[in-house]
């Protein structure tokens, strides 16, 4: 076997392997509570339904070890593809680790037995709430953690707080303007939509108020042109005596229509 043979094999060795790494399945960073019943439900429930959605279940224990461990877990939050976040009891390093992965723009799925242990803020992202008194809760919190992977991963800036999003700058999340006052627009909406419930009766206008549906939505898009922030907008409406649950339904109308 002469030099260049043996270089060559070697070459394509060197790019098998290359290709070997580089088609490792992307990272699930995990951020939850520690212990007991926590350290179950990450190997029965979370880990199952990571694989199943094509990634590789990564949590901070895998990487406890003497030194900074929040070097370690900055180290994972860069490398994961997405974050699956457990904010069960307020845990406030599982906070701290979402906002981390927030601020560097990677898409989040938050987990939670329940809905008052999520920030008001990020509601309007994507919420799995589970409840261990249902039967087969495990199986069904897994199925849908596995689906929310998979539909996350196709339009992952649906998945992170518009105000961390760059406009045309990041490589990894790159949006346009338009595209981010779109999705500002929307996490209001839904915000308000968490609040509050629309009334049953928004389809017939009552007589309280100063101006009807029209009148309403091109008022909203004449602000909504000249900038004005929702809650502007909102306080506008309000002061033509629209009831909240209305102002909703006309905020709603002008999304749907953009």
């Amino acid at each position: 076997m002469n030099k260049n043979t043996h270089s060559l094999k070697k070459e394509m060795k060197k790019k098998e392997e290359t290709s070997k790494l580089e088609e490792k399945n992307p990272i699930c960073f995990t951020i939850m509570p520690f212990g007991g019943w926590f350290d179950k439900y990450y190997f029965k429930v979370y880990v199952p339904a990571i694989e199943k959605a094509g990634f590789e279940a990564k949590r901070a224990d895998d990487i406890y070890r003497p030194g900074n461990i929040v070097n370690d877990i900055w180290r994972f939050t860069n490398e994961a593809k997405i974050i699956l976040a457990d904010l069960t009891n307020k845990n406030p390093n599982v906070l701290y680790e979402l906002g981390l992965a927030h601020a560097i723009t990677k898409p989040a799925i938050l987990v939670t037995a329940s809905i008052d242990d999520v920030p008001f803020d990020l509601r309007s992202l994507r919420v799995i709430e589970y409840d261990k008194n249902f039967p087969d809760w495990g199986e069904i919190l897994q199925s849908k953690i596995a689906k929310a992977l998979k539909e996350t991963i196709e339009s992952p800036e649906d998945a992170i707080p518009p105000t961390f999003l760059e406009v045309n700058k990041s490589k990894s999340m790159e949006v346009s303007d338009e595209r981010k006052d779109f999705m500002q627009l929307k996490h209001d909406i839904d915000l308000i939509k968490k609040k509050i419930r629309p009334s049953n009766m928004i389809s017939s206008f009552p007589t309280h108020m100063e101006i009807n549906l029209d009148q309403a939505l091109s008022l909203v898009r004449e602000w909504f042109r000249n900038g004005l922030p929702i809650k502007e907008i909102s306080r506008r409406l309000k002061d033509k005596g629209l009831f909240l649950g209305e102002i909703d339904y006309v905020l709603s109308q002008y999304a749907k229509g953009l």
